[in-house]
């Protein structure tokens, strides 16, 4: 039997995105997902409410009504905290994820026998890109991974360097969101931080756990395939970094 994943999707004002995403989740060739849409204060309370009652007969899907904009970090930790998945994984509310993204890296991150895998992704600077990239799934059997060994060596290079302030893994730009891991890294201690921790490198809350996690356990592998879709014009993400 497959391991339950959960997918948490952040939403902050993203009414105009929230449903595609969403139904990019409960589309996927993996179906054994816990998805936690997780409302961090939106100014349209009504529509994001109206949306999650228009998909609540998929059982997987669950919703957390935060009242106050916390922060996404928080939202992550919230959603993860109340799963019984043995797996977590996370999508942005204005994104979209592929059709095999979460099957090919659960399989990625059983092939290498690592505990953090992240994958590649599509630049959308618009809604045609958007369109042009939706059916660009790949669903080969066979899987271009970076070992976790080259993952450590570049993100320890990137760190060291002065003019690199995020994750770095060289030629292979990865989705920080598309952060897959087991979560037993989460109940070691290993959570999301909210912004300002004072790390050089650390620009997100997505590229300060994938730095720490690849740190501290020197378990990740990257899928170096594009499964995800990351719209560069829509951020509704005000907080300082």
């Amino acid at each position: 039997m497959s391991e339950k994943i959960l997918v948490t999707i952040c939403n902050y004002n993203h009414e105009d995105y929230l449903k595609q995403s969403i139904e990019s989740i409960q589309n996927q060739s993996y179906d054994n997902l816990d998805i936690c849409v997780y409302d961090d204060g939106s100014k349209n309370k009504d529509l994001i409410r109206s949306i999650i009652n228009e998909l609540s007969s998929d059982k997987r899907i669950r919703f957390i009504d935060e009242e106050n904009n916390i922060g996404k970090w928080h939202g992550l930790n919230q959603a993860i905290k109340t799963s019984n998945a043995k797996i977590c994984t996370s999508q942005d509310a204005d994104d979209i994820s592929l059709k095999y993204r979460i099957e090919k890296q659960y399989q990625a991150m059983k092939a290498t026998q690592t505990y953090h895998n992240l994958c590649g992704f599509y630049h959308c600077w618009n809604e045609n890109d958007v369109n042009k990239f939706l059916n660009s799934y790949n669903n080969d059997t066979n899987f271009k991974i970076i070992k976790k060994e080259d993952v450590y060596k570049m993100v320890m290079s990137g760190y060291h360097h002065p003019g690199i302030n995020h994750y770095y893994t060289g030629e292979v730009e990865t989705a920080g969101v598309s952060s897959m891991f087991y979560k037993q890294l989460w109940l070691f201690g290993l959570r999301f931080n909210p912004p300002g921790m004072g790390l050089r490198t650390i620009m997100s809350e997505d590229s300060d756990f994938n730095f720490r996690a690849t740190c501290m356990f020197n378990s990740t592998s990257i899928l170096s395939e594009k499964h995800y879709l990351y719209r560069r014009n829509t951020s509704t993400n005000k907080e300082l970094m």
